[in-house]
């Protein structure tokens, strides 16, 4: 359903502050991580897309140092990644899923704790800088298990960038926030890139997705297909339809039980449905349609990945 890779668009500088090749990691018989390669520019934001399992976070705790692959090469920001993770570790920014902050202590005591743990020259002073890039002052006595979410995961990227790493490494960095709150978060990474900071995040949201300026999409810990976003969508074969008409939610399960209809799902008004190639005829021809007005669709990125994913189920992973 989709082509095996997309061709990568030509870099701006041609400089990479990560390259790896055919990395994977095992845990007993299972295959976290099979063959990623992956390369990032300085300015650049590179999101890793895929279900729980498939590889995102084994990748992120490789490439920060933190998790020693079993196999493959590779350097990221100077360093070899098999020889010289410690190096790593000490000059790239993690952010983690989890929440990282020590509870009770402060907003101003949490970041100076960093910043001595990464041995910063002059760390109240790195420390009151990143206190004013992300806003936090007036929250600087504030114990971090007083602050919002919202505010607790921006302290949680001040403390990933403490020591103003040339790559920087999220993992879901806008799980469980409401719009505003991932839109300054969001301003942060796009305001790093823009100074030459690069990023790789991982996501399970489109939206977060769509923002990148690369996708790998991962299943099973391999990479099934890799682009721009809006490349993945025009690499997707097969159909979309929007169907509109009184009660068409209650087609929902209807559709998605018909041969050649790999979901549906509302969308506004209509349900929309994603269909394999070479099916749309016998959908749109069905009994269940007559009374409903059927529109053929652009894919979107999110109608891409579902389709990737349906493929992906198909072929057994």
């Amino acid at each position: 359903m989709f082509m095996a890779e997309v061709p990568r668009a030509a870099g701006r500088s041609g400089e990479h502050l990560l390259e790896v090749r055919s990395l994977a990691k095992r845990y007993g018989a299972r295959d976290a991580l099979r063959g990623l390669s992956l390369s990032v520019e300085p300015g650049e934001i590179v999101g890793l897309v895929g279900s729980n399992g498939s590889g995102k976070t084994t990748s992120l705790r490789i490439l920060s140092g933190l998790l020693r692959p079993d196999a493959g090469e590779g350097v990221v920001l100077g360093f070899d990644i098999m020889r010289q993770a410690d190096q790593v570790r000490r000059r790239v920014g993690y952010l983690s899923q989890r929440y990282s902050l020590y509870a009770g202590l402060s907003v101003k005591e949490n970041l100076y704790f960093r910043a001595e743990v990464f041995g910063v020259d002059d760390a109240l002073r790195a420390v009151s800088a990143v206190i004013d890039r992300f806003a936090l002052r007036p929250f600087e006595t504030v114990p971090a298990e007083r602050l919002s979410g919202g505010w607790a995961r921006q302290l949680q990227l001040a403390a990933a960038l403490v020591h103003a790493p040339q790559l920087l490494l999220l993992d879901e960095p806008t799980a469980g926030l409401d719009a505003v709150a991932r839109q300054a978060v969001w301003r942060q990474i796009t305001r790093l890139a823009s100074e030459g900071t690069a990023i790789v995040l991982s996501t399970h949201d489109l939206v977060d997705a769509s923002r990148c300026a690369r996708i790998a999409f991962l299943s099973q810990g391999t990479v099934r297909i890799s682009g721009r976003p809006a490349d993945l969508v025009c690499a997707m074969r097969g159909t979309v339809l929007a169907i509109f008409g009184s009660r068409v939610l209650g087609l929902a399960e209807q559709l998605h039980a018909t041969v050649g209809v790999i979901t549906s799902y509302p969308s506004g008004e209509c349900l929309r449905v994603v269909i394999a190639p070479g099916e749309e005829a016998r959908v749109t021809n069905s009994p269940e349609l007559r009374d409903f007005v059927v529109e053929r669709v652009s894919p979107t990125l999110e109608d891409a990945v579902l389709a990737l994913s349906a493929s992906e189920n198909q072929d057994g992973g």
